[in-house]
C-alpha cells in the first residue's frame, strides 16, 4: 500500500503581504496593539501549523541516508576561506583572518579622510573599528545583481578581519560561508581582472560555476596599515 502524500498546509502569510511597513493603502489593523507581526497570535499559530504539519513520505529515510553517511574528513594541507559577494564579484579571503560576521550596521563618516577607502567607523560590540571600502580598494562597481533574500546565504553583513596589529570592517553584499580547497585548486589570474584586483588576488577557484577571487589577505593588511597609519 503506497503512502499517500499529506495535504500542503495553507496559511494566510499576511507578514510577508502586509508586514510591519505600508503597502500602498494596505495596513493591518493589529499592528496598533502588537507593535510587530511576530507578536501577532496569527503569526504565532501559523508557525506551529507548520511545525505540526505531517511530514511526507520518504523524508525519514532520506535524513537517515544523510545522518549515516561517512563524514568527508578535511584534507591535509587543505586551505579554509570565507567566501561573499561585493556587488557582482565573488571574492573570498583566509578564514583566519575573519573575526566576525555581522548584520548591516550604521557607518559614522569621517571628516578629511579617503573616501575611496575608509568610509567611516561602525560600532562592533561596543568598539569603533576603520569601516573601509574594499570595493573602492579593488575599484569593484557596485554591481546589477539582485540581493538573494530567502536563499542560501547571508545578505547584506559586515565582516570584521584582524592581523595581528589591526582591525577592519568592510560590507558585503552577500556572505555564502566557510569553504575549504587544495592549495592546487587554485587557477591563475586571468588578464581580464583590473589591475588593482589582479593585484590582491592571489588565484581563482572555481566553486558552484562562479570564479571566486581569493585575496591576498597579507598584502591588503599592508596597504592598509600603510595607508591607514
Amino acid at each position: 500500500m503506497s503512502m499517500q502524500t499529506p495535504e500542503p498546509v495553507v496559511i494566510d502569510d499576511c507578514w510577508n503581504r502586509i508586514g510591519v511597513w505600508r503597502r500602498g493603502n494596505e495596513i493591518c489593523p493589529k499592528l496598533a496593539d502588537v507593535v510587530h507581526c511576530r507578536n501577532c497570535e496569527q503569526y504565532s499559530a501559523a508557525g506551529r501549523r507548520i511545525l505540526q504539519r505531517e511530514i511526507p513520505p520518504g523524508y525519514r529515510d532520506e535524513w537517515s541516508r544523510l545522518l549515516a553517511a561517512h563524514k568527508q574528513e578535511p584534507q591535509p594541507n587543505s586551505e579554509s576561506i570565507v567566501i561573499f559577494r561585493l556587488g557582482d564579484e565573488w571574492l573570498s579571503i583566509p578564514s583566519r583572518s575573519v573575526r566576525e560576521i555581522t548584520s548591516s550596521k550604521p557607518i559614522r563618516r569621517l571628516p578629511h579622510t579617503r573616501r575611496n577607502l575608509v568610509k567611516g567607523l561602525v560600532n562592533m560590540r561596543g568598539e569603533l573599528q576603520i569601516c573601509i571600502s574594499l570595493g573602492g580598494l579593488l575599484d569593484l562597481d557596485k554591481g546589477e545583481l539582485p540581493r538573494r533574500f530567502g536563499s542560501v546565504g547571508i545578505a547584506d553583513r559586515m565582516v570584521l578581519i584582524a592581523d595581528a596589529d589591526n582591525q577592519y570592517v568592510f560590507p558585503v553584499t552577500e556572505v555564502h560561508g566557510l569553504h575549504r580547497h587544495q592549495p592546487g585548486d587554485l587557477q591563475p589570474v586571468p588578464a581580464t581582472l583590473g589591475k588593482a584586483r589582479t593585484t590582491y588576488t592571489k588565484g581563482v577557484l572555481r566553486w558552484n560555476d562562479e570564479h571566486v577571487a581569493c585575496l591576498d589577505a597579507e598584502l591588503l593588511f599592508h596597504t592598509l596599515n600603510r595607508s591607514l597609519a
